[in-house]
């Protein structure tokens, strides 16, 4: 019993290979890939930026140190974690805490 004959010939293209062939068909998925990607990119950039400006809006005394560990964080991520822990912390009753002044 045979279904299929086993001598399959092709004799025409798939009717979409003439789109994937086209020069401009390829331009426009590069700029639509380019486009994505800057776009997460740039949403990356504003997650990541989340404790500096929490840190300016609080006016918190280490706004500097959160900026530059936000900024070294992008090649170190433990150090953007870091910027968010001392964002969170209480640092006058850590002081406290290590000068031993009770309140």
């Amino acid at each position: 019993m045979q279904i299929h004959s086993t001598t399959l010939t092709y004799d025409q293209l798939p009717s979409v290979y003439g789109l994937l062939e086209s020069i401009i068909f390829m331009w426009f998925i590069v700029i639509v890939t380019l486009a994505i990607t800057t776009w997460i990119l740039s949403k990356l950039w504003h997650i990541h930026s989340i404790p500096k400006h929490v840190a300016k809006e609080r006016n918190l005394p280490q706004e500097k140190l959160v900026f530059w560990l936000c900024i070294l964080g992008l090649a170190y991520k433990p150090l953007w974690v870091l910027a968010v822990l001392s964002i969170v912390i209480d640092w006058q009753r850590i002081q406290e805490w290590l000068r031993g002044v009770k309140s």
